[in-house]
């Protein structure tokens, strides 16, 4: 047995004192320099009549770049009017200094089907998972960027054991705003008639230079350069395996939905992609119901079979989520009687108790910090189910992965044929160029082949299935039948929410051949 003498045990605890302290203080210290948000924007973001613009949003976080290990924020594209698109990545320090090759990782087990069970083994120990969170696309939905810095400042700063440990496991991506033209335009407009009876008023006009509210209708068609620049992040870049899109909704029904979506849902996205959406919407509405957030629903009136939104990435193997908050008028506070709380049918047919809004809100003030709650504490929530599952979700994207490119080889149709000669040759480049801007294989033949019955010629283009993104190829280059599902058996149809139509060799009117015969098929091309 080892004995200590007393004087050498007082030394040992003097000296573990000041260890502690000193580290207490360096820690006190760091946090004191990275400046809270109502230091830097003069009020504390979610504040009753007060917004501020992306210019001051973008400024804050930028200091929080400077005066954190934990964060880094990056540009990765420019708007329709030239403003500077941000990803803002929060994780730990160690993470932090070794983003490029966790983004190899990423890369590695999204598109490599060839990988062995060793090397996935290996990638998954190393990997973190990445969480890409998009906010207020719609401008005028403006809680989510609201929250930002909000949710930026207490992952840089926060010393709570269990979010530590989340950042070890996580990376968190966040768009402060999907919408930076617009969410200027929205802030002068509210700024501008403030105090006056206009104040919280919709802008009078669109807030996208092109696409005005549609612009989440623009992920498959990639027409904007913002849209173009954000979709890369999942098509091409940092292939995150979860992407989440935040939204608002009118103010007179649920406070907050998370999912699983309504039905239908699109056919071509795995079952897997379906089933991690129940596990993040369900600890979503765990999670919050738990902080007393009341109002929070699941699998009602938002569908998800059609693509166009940032979720486009559920056809990319990324496991991709919607929450829409209720509004507000901007920053300004409505008053919602109990009476006037009511449900639009799919998913809940009253405004009571159900097991799709197990706490219902009663009603009464409704704020901008009230959303801004909301925001905070549904990311909390996401963030904690990544991290605890870390390991599932990075193997589940190369199984997926690979599951994909076997069924492009053993599911018809095997390839899509786009013969060269159309009656408007720039509507097959365009396609093509759109494909590829998708992350998506395309392929002139060198020669001439006989499919069965179709001859295709050399210079064709062929698009094989047997790719990772083969439920996006097959969804956008197949005419749509809409999923009919009903209420009932036989009865009332359930309406589609959105869109129903993105087939794209109709819409460019160019002659599209599905090839469902895999004999003799070439194995280059």
């Amino acid at each position: 047995m080892f004995r200590y003498s007393k004087s050498l045990l007082i030394v040992i605890f003097i000296l573990s004192f000041f260890t502690a302290h000193n580290s207490a203080r360096a820690v006190v210290q760091q946090n004191s320099e990275i400046p809270a948000p109502e230091s830097f924007f003069g009020f504390k973001p979610g504040t009753d009549r007060e917004l501020f613009d992306y210019e001051q949003l973008s400024a804050y976080l930028q200091k929080l770049d400077r005066a954190s290990d934990r964060i880094k924020m990056i540009e990765v594209g420019r708007t329709p009017l030239n403003k500077p698109i941000f990803v803002v990545f929060i994780s730990s320090a160690e993470n932090i200094a070794n983003l490029q090759r966790l983004k190899e990782i990423n890369q590695q087990l999204a598109l490599n089907w060839k990988l062995r069970e060793e090397q996935v083994q290996k990638l998954t120990d190393e990997g973190r998972v990445f969480l890409l969170a998009t906010l207020s696309m719609h401008s005028g939905e403006v809680g989510p960027s609201q929250a930002a810095p909000l949710i930026a400042y207490e992952l840089a700063v926060t010393q709570d054991p269990q979010f530590t440990e989340v950042l070890r496991n996580v990376v968190f991506m966040m768009v402060p705003s999907q919408n930076p033209d617009g969410m200027d335009m929205v802030v002068r407009h509210y700024r501008r008639f403030k105090g006056t009876k206009y104040e919280g008023s919709s802008l009078p006009g669109v807030y996208h230079k092109y696409v005005g509210h549609d612009n989440n209708r623009d992920y498959v068609t990639l027409s904007q350069k913002d849209t173009r620049a954000i979709a890369r992040l999942y098509n091409k870049t940092w292939m995150p395996q979860v992407v989440v899109e935040k939204h608002q909704m009118g103010s007179s029904g649920p406070r907050y939905f998370v999912p699983p979506m309504h039905d239908p849902i699109a056919e071509n996205v795995d079952a897997a992609i379906w089933n991690w959406s129940w596990i993040f919407g369900s600890n979503m509405v765990k999670d919050m119901t738990a902080a007393g957030l009341e109002g929070v629903t699941q699998h009602y009136l938002f569908d998800d079979y059609w693509p166009g939104s940032t979720e486009t990435s559920n056809w990319k193997n990324c496991i991709s989520l919607l929450t829409e908050c209720a509004s507000a008028r901007y920053a300004t506070p409505v008053y919602v009687e109990p009476t006037e709380l009511q449900v639009a049918g799919k998913g809940l047919s009253e405004y009571k108790k159900s097991i799709n809004m197990s706490l219902p809100w009663r009603g009464g003030w409704w704020r901008l910090s009230d959303i801004a709650q909301y925001e905070i504490e549904s990311t909390r929530s996401l963030l904690r189910t990544a991290s605890q599952h870390r390991s599932e979700i990075l193997k589940m994207r190369n199984d997926l992965c690979k599951k994909e490119v076997q069924r492009g080889k053993s599911e018809p149709p095997y390839f899509f044929l786009l013969p060269k000669n159309q009656h408007d040759p720039s509507e097959l480049v365009g396609l093509a160029r759109l494909l590829i801007e998708h992350g998506v294989n395309v392929f002139s033949l060198k020669q001439n082949f006989q499919f069965g019955e179709i001859r295709a010629k050399k210079g064709d283009l062929i698009v094989p299935l047997s790719q990772p993104f083969r439920p996006f190829i097959k969804e956008v280059l197949e005419a749509q039948i809409y999923p009919l599902r009903h209420y009932t058996p036989d009865g009332e149809i359930i309406k589609p929410y959105d869109i129903t139509s993105w087939s794209l060799p109709l819409h460019r009117g160019i002659d599209t051949k599905r090839l469902t015969n895999i004999l003799n098929c070439p194995s280059r091309y």
